[in-house]
């Protein structure tokens, strides 16, 4: 599923355990937001370990 996680409207395969909720878009924002600001958003995920979301955004110095 990672390669689409941040897809409009993508939605994982559900399992017993997971309510069917949400549109998919939730992702697909963030990443939008992020990327208006010059960042980047990756994943890292492992089979029954959980996943974990970077967001890398551009240190700016302010003018003096």
């Amino acid at each position: 599923d990672i390669p689409h996680l941040f897809d409009k409207f993508y939605r994982s395969k559900r399992t017993a355990h997971q309510a069917e909720e949400g549109t998919g878009l939730g992702l697909a924002i963030v990443k939008s937001i992020i990327e208006q600001h010059d960042g980047r958003i990756d994943v890292h995920s492992a089979v029954g370990e959980g996943s974990s979301f970077i967001v890398t955004l551009p240190l700016v110095v302010p003018e003096l």
